[in-house]
């Protein structure tokens, strides 16, 4: 995402809060009121931008498994040529096989995230039929892979089949795909709204291979009432928040956070709360971070949820969420600051903005 991709909306907002902030706009009633019809859009603006965004790998994700039913309705048998090909390309750790996907003359394996796709088995060395005719499905529909990838290059964009044969795009190195668990029992996979055959979303989490925090959608897609797999797409939460929580804190003093219905760290303006995260999560090797105080610690089901070091953001995030509700946006004047909070309805979050009217520090220790 870049600067040309915040709705003009939000700019304009943005620049109308800056011309009405208290050093500039008179304290009188008329005043105030245009500051918090400006706030109050500005932070609808910039959750609707981030659920549009959403939208859009919602509907990515779908087109893409609808591109994988029609190629594998129109399938073939396997060919033999296709059979030995495949066969001299494996390479197997432990119960992983590789599958290279890279030109001959290409001495070594591609680095992490090259722009070549990466073909894998999860049933050992052996590869039948099925998992054969799976991997000539793989290699027709890479150009349509790589071109949703590019076109929207938050992380990975992958299918996995029900038989444990998996396209990632771009490339993932096999030391880092045998880390994985056999794909059908993952989260990501386990996601698909399999009842009503439509997107569904892993909770955010923490990327094992230094993405940082990562929310996924997943598709599950069918041939009739049979099952073929599931489609995902990833987004970078860190990619997809930097943009619009940099524009709503151009204002001097103000912070913005996204967190989950329970409070979960998923990202912050402040360089001192975002990095905080990051050290936090990695330490633990998941999303465990949470701006929670006192007894809404206690509701959290994580048993190895952490809670910020900043107090002071803990009990404004504690008060919000036990405030919010429904889909308008809630403004609140706590502990001397404004504080503001719209819902992203497709995953339920909030992206708070914490405006200062005092010096209150929000830093993490």
């Amino acid at each position: 995402m870049n600067m040309s991709s915040i709705p003009r909306q939000l700019v304009v907002a943005t620049a109308l809060l800056l011309f009405l902030s208290p050093a500039i706009c008179p304290a009188d009633e008329r005043c105030i009121d245009a500051l918090a019809v400006v706030e109050d859009a500005m932070v609808r603006l910039a959750a609707d931008r981030i659920d549009s965004t959403f939208d859009a790998v919602a509907a990515s994700t779908r087109a893409l498994g609808d591109a994988y039913r029609r190629l594998a309705s129109a399938r073939g048998e396997q060919e033999t040529s296709d059979r030995e090909r495949w066969l001299a390309q494996r390479t197997t750790q432990g119960n992983t096989t590789g599958l290279r996907t890279w030109p001959a003359d290409l001495k070594a394996p591609p680095s992490f995230q090259a722009a070549y796709p990466g073909f894998y088995s999860y049933n050992g060395a052996k590869l039948d039929d099925q998992v054969l005719r799976q991997l000539n499905l793989f290699e027709q529909l890479v150009p349509t892979f790589r071109a949703a990838y590019e076109s929207f290059p938050f992380s990975w964009v992958y299918v996995t089949t029900v038989d444990d044969a998996m396209m990632i795009y771009p490339y993932l190195p096999i030391e880092q795909a045998i880390n994985d668990r056999i794909p059908t029992q993952t989260t990501y996979y386990r996601a698909a709204d399999f009842a009503h055959h439509a997107v569904g979303w892993t909770p955010p989490y923490l990327d094992l291979v230094g993405a940082g925090m990562m929310i996924t959608a997943s598709y599950p897609v069918y041939e009739g009432d049979s099952l073929l797999g599931v489609v995902s797409r990833d987004i970078t939460l860190k990619q997809l928040a930097k943009s619009v929580l940099s524009h709503l804190t151009s204002a001097n003093g103000s912070v913005a956070l996204i967190v989950d219905s329970d409070g979960l760290a998923i990202d912050a303006s402040d360089p001192a709360l975002a990095a905080e995260i990051d050290r936090v999560n990695a330490k633990a090797g998941a999303a465990v971070l949470y701006y929670r105080s006192g007894v809404g610690m206690e509701t959290i089901t994580n048993r190895d949820a952490v809670a910020s070091s900043s107090a002071e953001t803990n009990a404004l995030v504690e008060q919000v969420l036990a405030k919010s509700g429904g889909g308008d946006t809630l403004r609140l004047e706590l502990d001397g600051r404004r504080v503001l909070a719209a819902p992203i309805e497709r995953t339920a979050w909030l992206l708070v903005l914490i405006r200062p009217d005092s010096g209150l520090t929000l830093s993490a220790d």
